[in-house]
């Protein structure tokens, strides 16, 4: 039987922060992935801003294609599911997880956290 070969999961997660610009810190981990095809991976966000009501999303950018949004979460929410993607929130530490289960080669790519102001 044939060994299945890594699919590599290069993450370099980046904060981007939409609207004015109140955010005071961001940390993100970790920098890279390295898991086998079939496997899960966490990837993890916690910022603090002084937005009242604000969207939190996951984006991912393949090495030979466009940066597209993957899921979203609102502040009001805790957490939220879109297929094989989901983020837990935890709102007193300002904190992301997404959590990607069942690994494919094409979920290799760049993955950013974005916070933005979002109209209540």
């Amino acid at each position: 039987m044939q060994s299945r070969l890594p699919a590599l999961l290069c993450t370099v997660v980046a904060f981007i922060s939409f609207g004015s610009s109140n955010t005071q810190s961001v940390t993100q981990y970790p920098s890279s992935v390295h898991k086998q095809e079939g496997e899960s991976a966490n990837l993890f966000c916690r910022f603090t801003l002084s937005y009242t009501y604000y969207v939190m999303s996951w984006f991912q950018q393949p090495s030979n294609g466009k940066m597209t949004e993957i899921i979203y979460l609102y502040s009001d929410s805790t957490n939220t599911k879109k297929g094989r993607y989901s983020v837990s929130y935890q709102a007193r530490d300002k904190a992301l997880r997404l959590t990607i289960t069942g690994l494919m080669p094409t979920d290799s790519g760049v993955y950013f956290c974005a916070v933005g102001e979002a109209a209540r």
